[in-house]
């Protein structure tokens, strides 16, 4: 009978990133390395900001990048106006308990389902 249970189950998760763009590119590093930079101020170059991880959905583009000044985070940009903007950052760690917090807050943000999600499910992961 496991067998057969076993068999029915998909040989594959369904991560909740599908769709998502997570290519992350020597450009998109270079950019977004200068963008974080500029959402902190004067205090850290843009060489010194490490970004390890990219998620993209429609105008929405988060983040995860690591800096000299604080602990590593995920920096939420919004370029539904034709440049994208800095929103928020959100860092700490998290557990799967928490993904519908997280969801909630980056979608009080304005951010869309599918970043939120993927964000959620990255965080916690």
């Amino acid at each position: 009978m496991l067998s057969v249970l076993l068999a029915q189950q998909p040989s594959y998760a369904v991560s909740l990133c599908d769709g998502v763009d997570t290519q992350l590119t020597k450009q998109r590093k270079s950019d977004y390395a200068k963008l974080i930079a500029a959402s902190l101020g004067s205090k850290v170059k843009p060489s010194k900001v490490r970004v390890e991880n990219f998620m993209q959905s429609g105008t929405w583009t988060v983040i995860y990048a690591d800096v000299p000044i604080a602990d590593p985070g995920y920096f939420f940009f919004d370029a539904s106006t034709g440049k994208p903007n800095f929103k928020d950052v959100w860092g700490g760690m998290a557990d799967k308990s928490e993904m519908p917090d997280l969801i909630k807050w980056a979608r009080k943000l304005g951010a869309n389902p599918k970043i939120a999600s993927c964000f959620a499910d990255t965080a916690t992961g």
